[in-house]
């Protein structure tokens, strides 16, 4: 890679493939001391963007992990270093033992929606190895993968496929023990099923209306939206709003433009849909 001090303004790209399918990102900016940086909203706005873009293309649910959007900056006499980190959830397809990922790179301009053109390193679990990459890198070894430059992956059709080493086929002998573990425990649980069924047929009948009952009908619906939003860990999907609240689109717009002029909350534009945040959590930030 190219040392920072050789460039003005010089990025990195960092991606931690996890054995779930989830990558961890972050961009290095390199840069002078004066140099201006992204905001926490610019940032948000452009990776919520990339990846909605990225899960209409694969056809696949991709999302963000709100909690790990983060920015940290460090200034060392005339030099700043800026990290840009956030959790990408999805990114790879877990396939049996095997890791399958490139597909998103073929969003029109990929990198360009974040900080353009830069070397590119991806590492994953040292229980994995790879049995395919396109294009080919520039190095390879110790559970990492780099390219100098990100342009070679969105010119090409990117693939890489790993394969978790340590998951391998069961023997014949230990499949027909795993058969028959699961044909006793099987029977077992009919034989307890069948027994308690008639014992808790009318406990379950008494019960029923009480646990309709346990719902509280005296929560208001802003404060239902509220929160959900808390619960949620601060921001969510103004969609999944109306679908957790059973709202028609129109009265979750109508709700969240009232908690947004009381001040409880903001929301940002994201592809077709919107970002809900509670005010108090982009203060914290």
């Amino acid at each position: 890679m190219i040392h920072p001090t050789q460039a003005q303004n010089y990025y990195e790209y960092n991606v931690r493939i996890r054995s779930d399918g989830l990558a961890d990102w972050t961009v290095m900016q390199f840069s002078n001391a004066n140099a201006t940086v992204d905001s926490w909203d610019v940032f948000q706005q452009k990776v919520f963007d990339l990846v909605d873009m990225a899960s209409n293309l694969t056809h696949r649910p991709m999302s963000v992990d709100v909690n790990s959007l983060q920015i940290n900056t460090t200034v060392i006499s005339d030099s700043k270093t800026t990290e840009y980190s956030f959790t990408w959830q999805n990114f790879a397809v877990v396939r049996g033992n095997e890791l399958v990922l490139g597909d998103a790179f073929q969003v029109n301009n990929f990198f360009g929606q974040l900080y353009g053109d830069a070397a590119l390193q991806l590492s994953y679990p040292s229980t994995f190895t790879v049995k395919s990459v396109t294009p080919v890198p520039y190095s390879q070894q110790n559970s990492e993968i780099l390219w100098s430059r990100t342009h070679d992956l969105t010119i090409n059709t990117a693939n890489i496929v790993l394969v978790n080493s340590n998951q391998t086929a069961a023997s014949p002998n230990n499949n027909w023990q795993l058969y028959g573990v699961i044909i006793a425990l099987s029977t077992a649980g009919i034989v307890l099923f069948l027994s308690g069924f008639y014992m808790n047929k009318r406990r379950k009948n008494n019960n029923t209306s009480t646990s309709l009952e346990s719902v509280s009908p005296l929560i208001s619906e802003e404060e239902k939206v509220l929160k959900i939003l808390k619960s949620s860990g601060g921001s969510m999907r103004q969609s999944q709003i109306t679908e957790l609240c059973r709202f028609s689109k129109a009265k979750t717009s109508q709700l969240l433009a009232v908690l947004e002029k009381k001040g409880s909350i903001t929301r940002y534009k994201s592809g077709r849909d919107k970002i809900v945040t509670l005010k108090e959590r982009v203060k914290g930030e």
